[in-house]
């Protein structure tokens, strides 16, 4: 074949390979519009695929976007840093301590949580800024990579756009480019060099692993394990699909409830005519003119109850998918024990287990690259030491009990010897951090307790007699609903 005609070939695949990217591009955007609540044209560009363009137009001021179950299904199965984890490090470093305060860790993993659900992929940057170490999550739709030859699954270099959407008059784009061979550029919006932070040659990146390594300063979080790709396109579509269409039924339901109630005026006879400038509303008389004429009304039967019920086996399909009980999505929390919760929602539990050892491996990644950022940069920080082993401890979910069985449950767990008495403490005062100093409350208040039963003997009989009365309120209507 002649070298121009594969060389057409060639540019014709890339040129087919970018169009899907920027394709990848837009579906992450859509997701993260969707789970922003600002979804609005997403709903009317899918019905303007399904209905007919009259239809269409009597819809289009009626999108309903109320049922976001994209959002409250990623909320819901984004449960690893549902309770702080804990990082003890074997070498306890107060300058780590700091940067996890400083940064509001916890709270940005929760996020990265949510996002890595909602995207499949998110990345971290561990940068300084205005003297401190800060994180910056990017997400994938505004993020390329170039793959690794050897390793699809890894990233040689980075590639993420940074706007200034809320500053007005503003419409400056820039790409910022970093590659594991030491280079930092940032270009403009025309891919332009702007400003060269690093160069392999002359400057090359600092940020260098324990064997002298060059690395680049991001962390990614995968949803799940990669097997041949760096990104993850595909997976959970079924649960975007599933809110916009939601999203559609609503809009119907909500135009069908207000067309079913009124009444449709009809006119009869001979030559009607009905002025073209007539209001029907019920505040304006009806003139019909005609031999013979006669007006009256019609019901309009709209199936409401189906498409209700259509609605909610939709609903119900789909978080089933993610491993969501249709109870927890519907019942108030009082109406169902913690342990009938967690048997229910049994598989939400395994669906976190098998993120765990993915997030734990993420978070010394994080920690590594932390510690390799924060140490490069002598004299404006204070080093993390080079020993110190990372460790974290993901808290388990508790799901709502009984006061009355709470109070049980924990004390068995003291007596026992699971929990510490400031651990106790602190799980009915989750305020106090420290666990000495909840150890000291809860001793306080017990010393308390004790003197006040030695000055008043009567203390314990009106306690009984409060958590007495307190009960037989609450056992008639036990009965009754037995009854």
């Amino acid at each position: 074949m002649p070298l121009n005609n594969r060389e057409v070939i060639r540019q014709n695949f890339l040129a087919r390979k970018w169009d899907a990217e920027m394709e990848r591009m837009d579906e992450a955007q859509e997701k993260l519009d969707l789970y922003m609540d600002d979804y609005e044209e997403i709903i009317r560009d899918m019905m303007s695929k399904l209905f007919h363009p009259s239809n269409y137009e009597r819809l289009y001021y009626h999108v309903n976007q109320s049922q976001n179950i994209l959002k409250r299904v990623v909320k819901e199965i984004s449960t690893i840093y549902k309770v702080a984890p804990q990082r003890p490090l074997r070498d306890e470093s107060e300058r780590y301590a700091e940067i996890v305060r400083q940064t509001k860790l916890n709270t940005k993993m929760k996020k990265v949580n949510r996002y890595t659900n909602l995207l499949n992929e998110t990345i971290v940057k561990v940068g300084v800024r205005y003297g401190a170490i800060v994180y910056d999550i990017i997400t994938p739709n505004n993020c390329m990579v170039l793959q690794n030859e050897l390793d699809p699954t890894k990233a040689d270099a980075i590639v993420y756009m940074i706007t200034r959407k809320n500053t007005a008059g503003d419409d400056g784009i820039e790409y910022h480019f970093w590659d594991i061979e030491g280079d930092y550029y940032i270009f403009d919006k025309d891919f332009r060099i702007m400003e060269v932070i690093y160069d392999a040659v002359e400057n090359p990146c600092p940020y260098r692993d324990s064997r002298a390594n060059l690395i680049m300063p991001f962390v990614v979080f995968h949803r799940e394990e990669p097997d041949d790709s760096f990104w993850d396109q595909d997976s959970g579509r079924d649960l975007y699909n599933a809110a916009v269409m939601t999203g559609v039924k609503m809009t119907q339901f909500d135009y069908f409830f207000k067309t079913a109630s009124f009444k449709q005026i009809y006119a009869a006879g001979d030559k009607v005519e009905v002025p073209s400038k007539q209001l029907l509303d019920t505040l304006t008389v009806l003139q019909v003119k005609g031999e013979n004429a006669s007006v009256g009304t019609l019901d309009l039967q709209a199936h409401l109850n189906q498409l209700k019920d259509a609605l909610v086996f939709q609903i119900n399909s789909v978080i089933n998918n993610y491993g969501i009980s249709a109870d927890q999505w519907s019942l108030a929390i009082s109406e169902m024990s913690g342990r009938a919760l967690k048997i229910r929602n049994r598989a939400l539990l395994e669906y976190r287990e098998d993120q765990l050892p993915l997030f734990r491996q993420y978070e010394e990644e994080l920690f590594n690259t932390t510690r390799i950022v924060n140490n490069t940069w002598p004299g404006l920080f204070k080093k993390i030491p080079d020993k110190a082993e990372f460790s974290i401890d993901f808290g388990e979910i508790e799901f709502p009990e009984d006061p009355e069985d709470e109070i049980r449950i924990q004390t068995k767990k003291l007596r026992s010897g699971i929990i510490s008495p400031g651990q106790f403490f602190q799980y009915f005062n989750p305020d106090i951090k420290d666990e000495k100093e909840a150890e000291k409350e809860l001793m306080k208040n017990l010393d308390k307790l004790q003197k006040m039963r030695e000055k008043y003997p009567q203390l314990e009989e009106a306690l009984d007699y409060i958590l007495g009365s307190w009960k037989s309120k609450e056992e008639p209507e036990e009965e009754e609903e037995e009854e």
